[in-house]
């Protein structure tokens, strides 16, 4: 009875695992939208986390900076033991305390807060770049799920076109050589489909990395690719993009922070000086006609350390500082020269293949779909042959592919113009990082 007790539980046991595994495997995927995507990349993403990290040091640099120097307590004790073994002896303890004259402190903690600055312009710029990825892959699976949608289309199309020559031949009213080429143009189909179900799968995995997923984590995308005209492109400018973009930002601190750097450096040919206070006791034996007397001697004296910058002047360091000044400046116009051309190369795209969507909505894909069906409609009449009716679904499908693609590829010109203006979702804001609040 024991046995069968033990047994059932087991059976319970494995039976209950096995169904909460499965209907985890059945729970439905995710759905995610576009900006919902956005947002995870923006709290997830592993690199942006690490990167935020950089804050906490910049910190920490910040606090180091400030802190005044530590004193030095010196101690010193001899005695003739080796050698007389008089009973003479010295002793002396003082401390001494480096005092920084040369506005070096101020100097470090200048340098500290223009690091902060700059590490959030920094940061900001990765998120920048963060976007724009996730935007772009998330657009590209969209676009691969309405081509996957297409090829469903015509496949259903095929196949019931296979099913009807199939009737057909029975019936004496449709030959082999029909039914071989609607196949063929079949079989072709669902190959295409395939590829465009592998490439969804590696855009996927893709944007998992990017939102800081494991390659196991299911969501489904929810949207559709559509055009919609832009009317206002004001805020699209190559100003807007100077007052905007992170990495001009940071390029513009670099430049701050090699001057802060260069006053640090001057400040540093002149190195602290250090005064202190010290206590000495000698003992020593008098050696007189009448014996040896011991005596004794407190002093108590102040010593002050002058370094005198006679060779060392930091001429090396200020020399370096210099030129790092000169190329952050070379940095700043050329990142200048980058954000016009990728403004202007985003506006050509967006207002050409906005231009060449309009022509999509002047109807030539309905054009072609009617087209499809007076094709179809002859074929059954006997008027055209199969071969008419395949090039006329191929027509319409590459028609529509096409324009799926520049739906596409207009959506991602879009979001490269956002990217490059600066208009996009951030966590960090510039007004704030330009200000006093990490003084």
């Amino acid at each position: 009875m024991r046995k069968f007790t033990i047994f059932i539980t087991f059976v319970t046991g494995f039976l209950t695992a096995f169904f909460n595994s499965v209907s985890y495997a059945a729970e439905e995927p995710i759905q995610l939208t576009i900006d919902q995507v956005v947002d995870i990349a923006i709290r997830e993403n592993r690199d942006l986390r690490a990167a935020r990290m950089g804050i906490e040091e910049a910190r920490g640099r910040l606090t180091q900076s400030g802190l005044f120097p530590n004193p030095s307590l010196e101690s010193n004790f001899s005695l003739d033991s080796l050698f007389a073994n008089e009973g003479e002896r010295i002793f002396s303890a003082g401390i001494s305390q480096p005092i920084p004259l040369s506005g070096r402190i101020g100097a470090q903690k200048k340098v500290a807060h223009i690091d902060i600055k700059r590490t959030f312009a920094e940061i900001a710029d990765i998120e920048r770049k963060l976007v724009g990825d996730v935007r772009r892959d998330f657009i590209e699976i969209l676009a691969i799920d309405e081509q996957i949608k297409l090829q469903d289309t015509l496949i259903n199309l095929n196949s019931g076109l296979v099913k009807a020559i199939q009737a057909g031949i029975k019936e004496g009213l449709a030959s082999e050589k029909d039914l071989n080429a609607i196949a063929i143009a079949l079989q072709q189909v669902r190959q295409e489909k395939e590829v465009l179900i592998s490439q969804k799968r590696s855009k996927i995995l893709e944007l998992n990395r990017l939102l800081g997923k494991p390659p196991t984590f299911s969501f489904l995308p929810v949207g559709r690719l559509e055009y919609e005209a832009l009317v206002d492109l004001t805020k699209y400018s190559i100003e807007t993009a100077y007052a905007q973009r992170p990495d001009l930002r940071s390029a513009e601190l670099s430049t701050e922070l090699a001057r802060a750097d260069l006053g640090l450096a001057k400040a540093l040919r002149f190195e602290d000086i250090t005064a202190g206070v010290f206590y000495e006791r000698d003992r020593t034996i008098l050696d007189i006609p009448q014996g040896k007397i011991p005596n004794a001697d407190q002093l108590i004296g102040f010593r002050l350390t002058i370094p005198l910058p006679f060779f060392d002047r930091k001429q090396g360091l200020i020399a370096e500082v210099r030129a790092r000044e000169i190329r952050a400046e070379e940095s700043v116009e050329a990142i200048k020269l980058e954000i016009g051309h990728e403004v202007n190369d985003a506006l050509n795209r967006v207002n050409t293949l906005s231009a060449l969507l309009k022509t999509y909505q002047s109807g030539i894909l309905k054009t072609a779909e009617d087209n499809v069906r007076l094709v179809e409609g002859g074929y059954k009449q006997g008027l055209v042959g199969i071969t008419e009716v395949i090039q006329s679904r191929q027509q319409f499908a590459n028609l529509k592919s096409s324009y799926i693609n520049a739906v596409r590829d207009y959506q991602i010109a879009l979001n490269d113009l956002q990217i490059a203006t600066g208009n996009y979702p951030s966590t960090i804001n510039f007004n704030e990082t330009r200000g006093d609040k990490d003084k």
